[in-house]
């Protein structure tokens, strides 16, 4: 008996090692982006950007009525969707967990209109698809979700039922990386600063950076914040003068444009380059004059 025990033992370790050699080599981890990898990727998204992708509400709504419908992307928390509804026809992915979930999104030329609570995180999820590769993701403004629905407008209530995968997809694996990278990075709140907050942090931090990336044009005419680490590089130069960023990945940045969008943007792409503290102005120039603080103004020649 206890022969027919060994016996059984060594016939067992002898299949499992017959099965382990049969089986399908381990995918290699994929390699990090390089730099060039990141200038790529990010140019090829800032280029193809129009109206730097923003949706209107007006244009939206008449969308919905197009066929095909655009592909409606909601990257609010499922609690949010449970609370409040969502817009009918839409694929719910929260935003953190968006890269586990790339199989449900339609092909890179399939426009996608990417939606939240109020047009902060969908424009960082319309950052990140079109840094991956996607050609035409576009960010709802005007309130977002919460726009749509004060305009009286469908809302279906409960949870969606999960879409189907579509597999239409495959982004580049190390840009892939860098993205889930920056999106698990995002601290609480989104990465996002208030107008307050930055002038206490401008007051007691005086080594914090701040980049304006509106055009020189806006700031010629609209002025800007005044700190004593200031940049001003428009977002459709933001790659190219990648030298002028400062040299420390982990320096303390807040971009900023004039109502937040850029701003979000830049603080979006520079998080996928590795900088782990940087954060976006929360309705940039226009919630900073609408609260009392002060502009400097450039003198125009």
């Amino acid at each position: 008996m206890k022969h027919g025990r060994q016996w059984i033992a060594r016939m067992g370790l002898a299949l499992s090692i017959l099965l382990g050699g049969c089986s399908p080599a381990a995918t290699p981890a994929p390699a990090e982006a390089t730099a060039a990898d990141l200038d790529a990727a990010v140019n090829y998204f800032l280029s193809g950007m129009q109206d730097y992708n923003v949706l209107r509400m007006d244009p939206f709504v008449e969308m919905l009525a197009q066929d095909p419908a655009p592909f409606l992307l909601d990257v609010r928390e499922l609690s949010e969707v449970e609370a409040n509804g969502y817009i009918p026809g839409a694929v719910v992915i929260p935003l953190r967990d968006l890269m586990k979930h790339l199989d449900l999104l339609p092909s890179f030329d399939t426009p996608i209109v990417s939606y939240c609570g109020s047009g902060w995180r969908c424009t960082i999820a319309m950052t990140a698809l079109g840094t991956l590769g996607w050609q035409e993701v576009l960010s709802l403004q005007d309130g977002s979700f919460s726009g749509y629905r004060e305009g009286g407008n469908e809302i279906a209530t409960g949870l969606p039922t999960k879409g189907d995968p579509l597999d239409a997809a495959r982004p580049n694996p190390a840009i892939l990386l860098a993205v889930e990278g920056m999106l698990a990075g995002l601290p609480q709140g989104w990465a996002a600063i208030t107008v307050e907050d930055l002038a206490a942090d401008l007051a007691d931090r005086p080594e914090l950076v701040l980049m304006d990336v509106r055009t020189q044009a806006e700031i010629d005419r609209s002025g800007s914040i005044q700190a004593e680490n200031a940049l001003a590089i428009p977002i459709e130069e933001l790659v190219a003068r990648r030298a002028e960023w400062p040299a420390d990945s982990g320096a303390s940045i807040v971009a900023y444009s004039g109502s937040g969008y850029r701003g979000t943007i830049a603080m979006t792409i520079m998080r996928i380059y590795g900088y782990t503290d940087v954060r976006g102005l929360k309705g940039g120039l226009g919630a900073w004059v609408a609260a009392g603080y002060p502009v400097a103004q450039v003198a125009i020649p």
